[in-house]
């Protein structure tokens, strides 16, 4: 190795060796170390393609859209625009009326991704080993994790793609300005890629720290804290002289921070630029408006939080390989890269204890600043969830550092170690890389069985046309192959919807969804949130449909999967055998809440009327006496007079006919309950099997004390 392996967080960057350049360009000796430094880059060549298409092949040849992807797919080139003003992107919506005006949109954002995710973490590579925080040999190692990493495999949908666009501009700014240090031209030349990635807001924060930490280093060239500070070994015995000696610190400090301000006025201004230009560009949005809502009272909890969020996010980031792919898979991926990397040329020394300590500590640092800002508006990393992982993005450079020192330490045990001195730091990398290979190939083979079910779906809609061509609500019991565990599928649904029909008028949503809307909903009571969600011509009151979904005779096993994308790639037509990996049946949903609801202003007339006659309604209590009524303690732990199922004392049917709805059944059973304590009364219809439908067509007649609909006087409403 070419470079020495002892390197330090803070040190200068290399000389500029263009001086010297011309005369070895007129050596003849250079010819073959050229040759040979062409064959040791050859040699890393395997490895780094498995690395970077290993785990990601299946996913970025996927031509499917999931979850938000489809809301983004149907919108109305004047709707992107504006919502690219609302999110604070003027330009997001141009951009993304010219991809889905691509051939193939899905692949056109993978393919983005893909590329930009593997700058990403070559210019991330590139600027840590410039700064002489890795080796030239650890640089590469930590390019090979950070391609192949399996965590936010939600980094090539196409609502999160542009994640990776932004993280690889923040990179470049930060290698132009890296570069050559005090230049002013390469300064200026990092700035618009500095402002674009702003556009990803967490990244301003974790530029911010990079601003400290270069601050520091030219402080730290120019002051020598040893000179206040005492020895280590004799702080305690000099504790009283610390506060006087960082006094002095900061009193030296601020001449060299002055003079780098004044350097690097440009870089400090331009968060603030930003924030004005966005606030100029931007429209007001009723919908993410507070989307990243800060929460102040976390603000200074958080900065502890970001450096405690690593102990979860590394231990999930190997129980996800280790408990998610098959053992074999995992062995097989192991020993691939294992083997692969003993092509690659050796390393000559050991990082030293210093250095790695020193890896470890900046990747912390840039892990907590990149993860900061998500903890200050609720927004965790989860590796586990599919969708919430995307919060880590910015943070895996920072990731990648810390596990490329934990490789340094372990090398350091392996010297000891005669079995491990040579190949223990290998066996270790080929696992970690091999695990995240193996996952991403787990990924795509649940992201391919997703999109045969989705496939499947509108296949299933295509064929049946007509005789669902005046359903406007489409309810999914899904049960089949999914990806991710998210509770809002609706986008995804409604996209496949439009994508068969091609209108804007019908509703798709899972019946876990549907059961638990709230009354009068607000997706479906909001114009502005239907035409937004691609179904803003939708009518609620047209009928309903119930698709039952399930996986079919023939499982989709991974030879099975991989024959279908095969056959895709081929250009053969693969969607054949659809009908049987995917089993798919309807039923329109039964819906009697109009007719009970009818019935329910019928009885409350009659009611009325009964109480013409006597003065009070009919009651289910003891008569008032003086005026005050009698009640009990009712199932719903308040107190109420007694309930009757099914009938109402003395008016069937002297003021009414009875209806054949209105009889006795037992609990759980769809039934009337009636209550009145002669002043009052409260007459619902009681576990409906429409409930849902109910809910939104009739928001007002929802009983807030059980799932029923019905009506009530004032004073019966919390019975």
């Amino acid at each position: 190795m070419s470079d020495r392996d002892d390197v330090s967080t803070l040190t200068p960057p290399r000389a500029n060796a263009d001086a010297v350049a011309p005369q070895r360009e007129r050596d003849p000796r250079r010819t073959p170390a050229r040759l040979w430094s062409l064959v040791t880059w050859m040699r890393w060549t395997p490895i780094a393609l498995i690395a970077i298409f290993g785990g990601t092949a299946l996913i970025a040849c996927n031509p499917g859209y999931f979850w938000d992807d489809w809301v983004w797919r149907f919108q109305p080139p004047a709707q992107s625009i504006r919502i690219g003003k609302e999110l604070g992107i003027f330009w997001g919506g141009y951009l993304t009326n010219a991809i889905n005006a691509t051939a193939d949109p899905s692949l056109t954002m993978r393919a983005t991704a893909l590329v930009a995710w593997v700058v990403a973490g070559a210019v991330a590579a590139y600027v840590l080993h410039r700064q002489r925080v890795v080796s030239r040999d650890d640089a590469i190692q930590l390019f090979l994790i950070y391609a192949a990493t399996h965590v936010a495999s939600i980094r090539f949908l196409t609502s999160v793609a542009m994640y990776n666009v932004y993280i690889a501009s923040f990179w470049t700014g930060c290698a132009l300005l890296l570069a050559s240090p005090g230049r002013r031209g390469h300064l200026l030349a990092s700035l618009p890629f500095f402002f674009f990635s702003f556009y990803l807001n967490s990244l301003i924060v974790l530029f911010v720290a990079v601003l400290v930490l270069l601050a520091a280093r030219d402080v730290g060239k120019q002051i020598d804290a040893r000179a206040w500070l005492p020895d280590w070994r004799n702080l305690y015995a000099h504790r009283r002289d610390v506060p006087a000696a960082l006094r002095a610190i900061v009193r030296e400090a601020r001449a060299p921070l002055r003079r780098f301000a004044a350097h690097n006025a440009a870089l400090l201004a331009l968060p603030f630029v930003f924030a004005l230009v966005k606030r100029l560009t931007s429209v007001k949005s009723t919908l993410y408006g507070d989307y990243n809502d800060i929460d102040r009272r976390i603000l200074i909890s958080s900065l502890v939080d970001s450096f405690r969020a690593i102990r979860p996010v590394l231990r999930d980031y190997f129980a996800i390989s280790s408990r998610g792919v098959p053992h074999l898979m995992l062995a097989a991926c192991g020993v691939l890269c294992f083997l692969l990397l003993r092509i690659a040329p050796r390393r000559q020394r050991r990082t030293t204890l210093r250095a790695a300590l020193a890896q470890a500590a900046l990747g912390w640092v840039l892990f907590a600043a990149a993860t900061y800002p998500y903890l200050i508006v609720g927004k965790a990393p989860e590796l586990p969830n599919f969708y919430e992982s995307r919060n880590v993005l910015p943070a895996l450079a920072g990731l990648a550092l810390v596990l490329i020192s934990f490789a340094n330490l372990l090398d350091l045990a392996f010297a000891k170690v005669a079995l491990l001195r040579g190949f223990g730091r290998d066996l270790l990398l080929g696992y970690v890389i091999g695990a995240s290979i193996g996952s991403g190939i787990v990924t795509g083979l649940d992201l391919w069985r997703d999109w045969i079910r989705q496939s499947a779906i509108m296949a299933f809609i295509r064929t049946h046309e007509a005789p669902l061509a005046d359903v406007r609500t489409f309810v999914f019991d899904d049960a089949a192959y999914r990806i991710g565990d998210r509770k809002v599928w609706n986008y995804e649904y409604t996209g496949n919807l439009v994508a068969v029909y091609r209108t804007r008028e019908r509703l798709g949503v899972a019946v876990d969804e549907y059961a638990t809307w709230p009354p009068k909903v607000e997706i479906v009571a909001n114009e502005a949130l239907r035409k937004r969600f691609n179904f803003g011509d939708y009518q609620f009151d047209r009928p309903h449909a119930i698709i039952t979904v399930r996986n079919g005779i023939i499982p989709l096993t991974e030879p099975r999967v991989l024959a279908v994308v095969g056959a895709y790639l081929r250009g053969v037509p693969w969607q054949r055998q659809l009908g049987d990996y995917i089993d798919i049946s309807m039923a329109y949903e039964h819906v009697e809440a109009d007719a009970r609801v009818a019935e329910a202003f019928d009885i409350a007339n009659a009611l009325a009327a009964y109480k013409r006659d006597h003065g009070q309604y009919p009651a289910t209590s003891v008569a008032p006496a003086n005026g005050v009524p009698t009640h009990t303690l009712l199932p719903t732990e308040r107190i109420g007079p007694p309930i009757v199922r099914g009938d109402i004392p003395g008016l069937f049917p002297g003021y009414l006919a009875r209806m054949a709805s209105m009889a006795p059944h037992p609990a759980g059973d769809p039934t009337w309950l009636y209550m009145s304590d002669g002043v009052d009364f409260k007459l619902v219809f009681a576990d409906p099997p429409d409930f849902a439908y109910a809910k939104q067509a009739h928001p007002a007649l929802i009983d807030p004390m059980r799932p029923a609909y019905g009506t009530w006087t004032f004073g019966a409403k919390t019975w």
